[in-house]
């Protein structure tokens, strides 16, 4: 969108505070923890920043979020899917955009919140247990699933979706607040993954892979 602040509007309750305190340090004189509030309102400008994304032409599935891939397996995905799956997991570091996106176009079919758990997104413990939103996105007979996760210091979740909503190819689906994980699933029978453990990839523009009836 030309023009649109690349900030999540989930920015500014934060910032504000921050401001405020700041204007407050400037009333009274006292500048003894300026830089800390100056660094912590920097943090928070970047942590939820929203920068604008062209989708690729190209065909295939979209990474729904920025981070390290750190799993590419296989799982059986009971929740949407139900059927065998490729599983795709991806870190995303307090330094990565934590914008979620959808790989595809369709339609929402699925949304579920399961309390949990608020461990390192890094440990493989956490993809287990922790606190996640799950989105299942609807294509005729092409079915996907995201899964954001909470982490030790991401504590919020944020889905912009609702049941029975249309969905662009790459269009944000929610967000995450700071360090977290996001999990893709889709049907082992009908994907190919083109992405490697160590990757880093982008939401709205890295191909996790190809359809097998494309190309």
């Amino acid at each position: 969108m030309t023009g649109r602040l690349p900030l999540d509007k989930r920015v500014w309750p934060g910032a504000i505070l921050l401001l405020v305190f700041l204007l407050l340090e400037l009333l009274w004189g006292v500048h003894s923890v300026t830089p800390v509030l100056l660094t912590l309102l920097i943090a928070q400008l970047l942590f939820f920043r929203d920068p604008s994304r062209r989708t690729p032409a190209a065909q295939g599935l979209l990474a729904p979020a920025d981070g390290k891939v750190v799993g590419v397996d296989e799982s059986f995905e009971e929740k949407f899917l139900n059927e065998p799956a490729v599983r795709i997991r991806i870190f995303l570091s307090v330094f990565d955009v934590h914008v979620t996106r959808s790989p595809l176009a369709g339609v929402v079919k699925f949304q579920r919140y399961v309390k949990g758990k608020f461990l390192n997104a890094l440990r493989k413990s956490a993809f287990e247990n922790n606190e996640s939103n799950w989105i299942g996105i609807e294509n005729h007979e092409r079915r996907v699933l995201v899964r954001q996760m909470t982490g030790a210091i991401a504590r919020r979740i944020y889905w912009d979706v609702k049941i029975g909503q249309i969905v662009g190819r790459g269009e944000k689906i929610g967000m995450i607040c700071y360090g977290s994980g996001v999990e893709f699933y889709v049907a082992k029978r009908a994907f190919r993954p083109a992405v490697r453990v160590g990757q880093h990839v982008k939401a709205g523009l890295t191909l996790l892979g190809q359809w097998a009836d494309e190309g």
